[in-house]
């Protein structure tokens, strides 16, 4: 996601991350509850969450998942689609994208799991771009108000087989100057219009995963405030509000001009550019139960300023 600097800079109001080195405390704070299931074997029952063994349930992936799909994608200031896979920390460029009006940036970005890219651009219309090579489908789409700019992240539906994409973001004005929250929405994939299902405290990014969890990170505890630590929420998908929240301790100080954020493995990963860096870094948080709930870089320096990321549902939901 990429947000406006200058008019944030008139306002006096400034997003928080900060570029620690290392790894370290993410704080649970206590919520109503997220919950396992007690399956009868270690990693291996029925049901849609993840049981108390050994490893987490991965439940059976859905049959169209395109094996692209499995990996975390990124977009660039540049207009550069590149892959990023987790277990080596390792990018891989796909190459430019192909899209009609070469003027417009990207911002914000999820991934379906037939691995199709859906790239909010910044005249608000959708577009779909393969993984692939970059191509981009001569389909454009406006999801229609409240939402011109938000966040996005796809998240399976358990009781279907399907997937919802979720939004969370409202009007450019609200985002300029903000002066309003944003709001949790959905994309109906087959009319391709939002629907608002509640509001949030904050402008996120999304991510989900093939449990039907659907998190949100805002860069600031506190809506556009450098002086607080930043947080993850895992959010109730229906209304937006909040079952777990994780502050991020050790990622404070520093404004956060462009930040993404996706599921893989059990943990999420924010990529994110401090305001004294050139380029946007990596950060890992190892989400309980499963992790520790510590914070990590992973990558220093990317190379560039990513400003939207995306996960499938396909993506593993074992711990790495």
């Amino acid at each position: 996601m990429l947000y406006p600097r200058f008019r944030l800079v008139l306002v006096g109001l400034l997003c928080t991350l900060a570029a620690c080195a290392g790894g370290s405390g993410g704080r649970r704070d206590a919520g109503p509850g997220g919950g396992t299931d007690t399956g009868p074997g270690p990693g291996f029952d029925a049901g849609p969450g993840r049981d108390a063994g050994p490893r987490p349930d991965t439940g059976p992936l859905p049959p169209s998942c395109n094996v692209r799909a499995e990996l975390i994608y990124v977009i660039d200031r540049d207009r550069v689609l590149s892959s990023f896979d987790p277990r080596t920390n390792a990018f891989t460029r796909v190459g430019p994208i192909a899209c009609a009006g070469s003027g417009r940036s990207p911002f914000s970005m999820s991934i379906d799991r037939e691995a199709n890219a859906w790239i909010l651009f910044d005249d608000g219309r959708v577009r779909l771009v393969s993984t692939a090579d970059g191509s981009c489908s001569a389909d454009a789409f406006d999801p229609g108000a409240p939402f011109e700019r938000f966040g996005m992240g796809f998240a399976a539906d358990v009781a279907t087989g399907g997937e919802h994409l979720y939004i969370a973001g409202g009007r450019f004005l609200d985002l300029l100057e903000q002066l309003a929250p944003a709001r949790l929405g959905e994309i109906d994939l087959g009319t391709r219009r939002a629907s608002a299902l509640g509001e949030l405290r904050g402008w996120p990014e999304l991510t989900g995963n093939i449990d039907g969890q659907l998190f949100a990170f805002y860069p600031s505890d506190v809506v556009f405030s450098r002086f607080t630590p930043g947080r993850i929420e895992q959010l109730n998908p229906a209304t937006g509000a909040a079952i777990e929240t994780y502050t991020l301790d050790t990622m404070t100080g520093e404004f956060a001009g462009q930040y993404a954020f996706a599921y893989w493995g059990a943990r999420l990963y924010i990529f994110v550019r401090p305001e004294t860096a050139t380029n946007s870094e990596v950060w890992r948080f190892d989400l309980p139960p499963m992790g520790d709930g510590s914070v990590t870089r992973v990558v220093a320096d990317t190379g560039n300023i990513i400003v939207g990321a995306g996960v499938s549902i396909c993506a593993p939901d074992v711990l790495f």
